[in-house]
């Protein structure tokens, strides 16, 4: 009785997603109950799905030493967020040259947020041996910029899940200057996904990480899906640099900078 597995490749993690569908016989398969989600119901599925497609998207293009950087506004300087919107096309501009200068292409995310807290936008960039922060200070000329390197897991899942956050009310507002959760340069790779047919009755209950691979801890999710009720499996696994070096301990470490009110 086979079921669908759907793997993800992004950076040094990888993803793995078991589960049934309704293209199969189901004999035998205990089924949780199929019901329609609420809008509150849905809302969370769409956040979690958001925070999954930005974090494949990170880990797939970011790594040790490239920049979360978090760009504000001195108190006289605080604009509209459309008129923040212009200003920072212009850095934007401006930081592109700069790489361009010394041959190389910038690759970025973008995530604004004006609701909660004074206007900021969270920038991650990667880095090259000729523009340091201290390139990025001089270039935006509003206020102070507030930098994190990234950390040498490669699983930047609560950094995802912090910038998910970040705009959970800003995007939907009627007057918000992006439709969008985050803007990115259309540079950025895309993870590799697969998806096969596995000819089992069931999974692994309990499973094993590939060779090189450490499960992270707490990544283990199994239950019944929201929309069909037939059971799923997933978790996540990292690549070791060294065994002695990255432990599951170690993984997931927030690369978050402070942000001023």
């Amino acid at each position: 009785m086979p079921y669908i597995k759907e793997t993800c490749r992004a950076g040094r993690t990888i993803e793995i997603t078991k589960r049934f569908t309704t293209r199969f016989n189901k004999k035998g398969i205990i089924r949780g109950e199929n019901q329609k989600p609420t809008p509150e119901q849905m809302q969370v599925i769409n956040e979690r799905n958001a925070e999954t497609k930005l974090r494949r998207i990170i880990n797939t293009n970011y790594g040790p030493g490239d920049l979360h950087i978090v760009l504000t506004y001195a108190k006289e300087k605080r604009l509209a967020p459309e008129e923040a919107k212009i200003e920072l096309e212009k850095f934007i501009r401006k930081l592109r040259a700069e790489y361009r200068k010394n041959e190389e292409e910038l690759r970025y995310i973008l995530v604004t947020e004006y609701k909660r807290k004074s206007i900021h936008h969270h920038l991650i960039a990667n880095t090259i041996d000729h523009v340091t922060a201290k390139d990025f200070d001089r270039i935006w000329t509003n206020g102070r910029i507030n930098c994190a390197p990234l950390d040498d897991t490669g699983q930047y899942s609560e950094l995802a899940h912090y910038l998910i956050k970040e705009t959970r009310k800003t995007f939907r507002e009627p007057g918000s200057p992006s439709k969008k959760r985050w803007n990115a340069s259309k540079n950025l790779k895309k993870p590799e996904i697969k998806k096969e047919i596995i000819k089992a009755k069931e999974w692994r209950k309990v499973p094993e990480p590939v060779k090189g691979y450490f499960i992270e801890t707490g990544s283990i999710r199994e239950g019944f899906h929201d929309f069909t009720g037939w059971p799923y499996q997933s978790y996540r696994m990292i690549r070791a640099a060294k065994e002695e070096d990255i432990t599951p301990k170690r993984a997931n470490r927030l690369s978050k900078p402070k942000i001023r009110p």
